[in-house]
């Protein structure tokens, strides 16, 4: 289409998006932490309906990748549990108004939400803490007794535990063997209500641009140069067409496809053990000697390379 094959092409898209990346992410991502302060979201009426006292939500979305190349420890690093897949994870900070402020650099699938938190705790500290001005507005919001100085921050059953020592408002997890009262439910709606506005920014996000919704391809080192970019993009396309409960759709949509994809590497992925299983059993048995059996269960243990477990 452009007269170039593809190791060329894909240069010369590297080079150009390197050369505008900074601007774009001081100017359309940096730029508005800065301008959108509470003081500013308290002028401009765009707080969150049901905890005005919290300054922004955060999240962590996730991308697929092919399995890396290198030792079963190596690929295991990059493989989520919880998505039964190979893959890259970013956390996105997103404030009422639909603007994302700060992307983490991409990390491995198997750290954790809290874990990706922790790394850039310094930034969300100096992010929440109150300005001057900002100490003598109203704030009677959860955690502000213990908190004074701090604005909250929105976050999911991912971040449990964080509300020990910076102001987050996560929803209250089901204790085990037990339910939840109704006004915890009711409190976990109303979470729900104000944080969908990370996950909508996700849906459009991941409906403008391909390269961070479909499987990751391309050289990992250059993961967060896209990634920044199209978040940046995001926010200009926000800025004329803000988010709508339709872009929450999309976002749905996508999840629900990396289960449909983890659920087919999961059956494929049985199939294959069933298989390495019979065959192993056909290989002892003839060292044997003869009517004495053979049995492997789950909890047979094999050697060699297990890399194809995670594939």
């Amino acid at each position: 289409m452009f007269g170039a094959n593809t190791p060329t092409f894909s240069k010369r898209v590297n080079t150009f998006l390197e050369a505008i990346h900074s601007h774009l992410k001081t100017r359309y991502i940096d730029n508005v932490g800065n301008k959108w302060s509470m003081d500013q979201l308290v002028a401009s009426g765009q707080r969150f309906a049901h905890f005005p006292a919290a300054l922004y939500a955060v999240d962590v979305t996730f991308q697929p990748t092919y399995a890396p190349a290198g030792s079963f420890r190596e690929k295991k690093l990059f493989y989520s549990k919880k998505h039964g897949q190979y893959g890259l994870k970013v956390e996105a900070s997103v404030l009422p108004t639909g603007f994302a402020f700060h992307v983490s650099t991409a990390v491995p699938g198997s750290v954790s939400d809290i874990a990706i938190f922790e790394a850039n705790e310094e930034f969300h500290a100096q992010k929440m803490r109150k300005t001057d001005k900002e100490r003598d507005m109203r704030d009677d919001g959860p955690l502000v007794d213990k908190y004074p100085l701090e604005w909250a921050i929105l976050a999911d059953k991912g971040y449990q535990g964080l509300q020990r020592r910076l102001r987050a408002i996560t929803p209250t997890k089901r204790p085990p063997d037990g339910l939840l009262s109704m006004s915890e439910m009711e409190n976990n709606d109303k979470i729900a209500t104000d944080r969908v506005i990370v996950e909508n920014f996700f849906g459009r996000m991941k409906t403008l641009w391909s390269i961070v919704s479909e499987t990751y391809t391309w050289k990992r080192e250059s993961y967060d140069l896209y990634f920044q970019t199209c978040v940046a993009l995001t926010n200009v396309h926000i800025k004329f067409s803000p988010l709508r409960v339709e872009d929450g759709h999309e976002r749905n949509r996508y999840l629900n496809g990396l289960v449909l994809s983890s659920e087919k590497k999961k059956a494929k992925r049985a199939v294959s053990v069933k298989k390495h299983r019979e065959k192993r059993k056909l290989r002892l048995g003839t060292f044997l000697p003869s009517g004495e059996n053979v049995h492997f269960d789950s909890e047979t243990e094999f050697s060699g390379d297990e890399s194809g477990f995670f594939e």
